[in-house]
């Protein structure tokens, strides 16, 4: 008996302190699971806010095949916005292009069905925006793109392979991204946010949210060798957008800022270090066109822009994207090297019609 007591003992005395471990455990268990419940209301609310917001749209084509015609649905997205005192859908040109106005249907988020009355688009922006006849439900709310850094967390939703007002989340995984694929190399518009959201084919032109439940970009294209997600999407930043969505409401038509340059598609590292540029930075000129901002202040074939009014230039597409974002008339002060030797000009962007 008395070597079975100190076994007892030992078990008498350890079974408070199992139970005592055990509620502590829950309790920080139950105080971690309330953080992450506000947190998921959190997420909740900022959807509820931007969901009414939010409209399918459904195209439908007639295409020949042996057994004859056939029809084919497709789908994208788009929001309800209010420009220039009107609330219109805004959208990726490429959802509606080569579309009769009497093919596309809006599928509002109360369950009504549109047709358009009236599209603008601009295809260097990939851009347009659908006005229809009646009136559409809350606008949504509308953040500054400005304020986006890298680590964000957003909200993205869309009409993913036709799946209706879908939901996923991620981060803002790069900013000012100028290589996207499925986009062309020159288009002005070139910082678009780079995520890990979910989004598919049918996600264009859907909104990207933050937590305020605002939407800070348009959701746009994929990076993907399979044809779905693959955590690497590219969204265009609300604010540009809206300056372009703004003149097609207004007029139907989008002027650009231009100063009349053309880069070369590659800077070479051997070729800056000849020009004693020790990092990947600057944009060489390729060629500057006749009567142009750009040729009345004096630049030339192989200058190298070092800095666009006290931004350090990283490429052409940088120059392209930050001329877009100036305004036209307003002086533009580079820094050029020009045969080794460094110096400042001068140019003033001028307007030009963009298709």
């Amino acid at each position: 008996m008395k070597r079975f007591a100190p076994l007892f003992l030992f078990v008498c005395l350890t079974v408070p302190t199992i139970a005592q471990d055990t509620e502590w455990q829950r309790d920080d268990f139950l105080a971690n699971a309330e953080h992450f419940e506000k947190l998921g209301t959190l997420f909740r609310q900022s959807v509820e806010l931007a969901m009414p917001s939010t409209v399918s749209i459904r195209i439908t084509h007639t295409r020949a095949t042996r057994r004859g015609n056939m029809t084919v649905e497709e789908s994208g997205s788009g929001i309800i916005v209010a420009i220039a005192q009107k609330q219109v859908i805004l959208t990726n040109r490429h959802v509606i292009e080569g579309a009769e106005q009497d093919a596309i249907q809006i599928l509002t988020h109360d369950r009504k069905i549109l047709t358009p009355t009236k599209i603008a688009s601009n295809g260097d922006f990939d851009i347009a925006v659908i006005e229809v006849a009646e009136p559409l439900s809350q606008s949504a709310r509308l953040g500054n793109s400005d304020n986006v850094r890298v680590g964000d967390v957003v909200l993205a939703i869309g009409n993913p392979f036709g799946l209706e007002r879908s939901v996923s989340m991620g981060i803002i995984s790069a900013i000012g991204r100028r290589q996207v694929p499925g986009i062309s190399g020159a288009t002005p518009l070139a910082g678009f946010f780079q995520t890990d959201a979910a989004v598919n084919p049918g996600s264009s032109g859907g909104m990207l949210l933050n937590l305020r439940g605002e939407v800070i970009g348009v959701q746009t294209a994929i990076a993907t060798q399979g044809g779905g997600n693959e955590g690497v999407a590219f969204v265009m930043p609300i604010n540009p957008v809206l300056r372009i969505a703004e003149q097609l409401v207004q007029t139907g038509v989008v002027v650009r800022p231009v100063i009349g340059i053309k880069f070369y598609s590659s800077f070479s590292h051997e070729e800056r270090r000849k020009l004693r540029i020790d990092r990947l930075i600057g944009a060489k000129i390729e060629t500057v066109s006749s009567n142009t901002p750009a040729e009345r202040a004096g630049l030339r074939s192989d200058d190298v822009i070092l800095t666009f009014n006290n931004v350090e230039v990283e490429d052409g597409l940088h120059v392209i994207h930050l001329v877009t974002q100036s305004e036209i008339g307003k002086p533009i002060v580079l820094e050029i090297i020009r045969d080794e030797k460094t110096f400042s000009v001068t140019v003033t962007p001028t307007e030009q019609l963009s298709r």
